[in-house]
């Protein structure tokens, strides 16, 4: 997961709305709006809202892992399957974007 994170960082998109997708699509929260609510609360802790650290982002995971009765090594399993996926979803539309930026 550390590695998938970093991925997004160089990226830089390690920001509280593609933090938030991320858990998302990995069934980390689910769709009810307390639950995204609560995690984009945990996240928006930290000083730059725009670049959260990994430290931040695994304790924000202990806490919700906490709440939800589950292990925190569940979540960072998931999170580190559906990483390459969710990390090449968001580099082709960077790149679509750069593209069409071009024309």
């Amino acid at each position: 997961m550390e590695k998938a994170f970093d991925k997004l960082k160089k990226e830089g998109k390690n920001d509280v709305e593609h933090l938030v997708q991320w858990m998302k699509e990995s069934k980390i929260i689910d769709e009810a709006k307390a639950t995204e609510d609560k995690a984009r609360t945990l996240l928006k802790e930290v000083a730059n809202k725009r670049s959260v650290e990994f430290a931040h982002f695994k304790a924000t995971l202990g806490k919700l892992a906490a709440e939800q009765n589950a292990k925190l090594e569940d979540f960072t399993v998931a999170l580190a399957i559906k990483s390459e996926k969710f990390v090449g979803a968001l580099s082709a539309a960077a790149s679509a974007f750069k593209d069409a930026m071009k024309k």
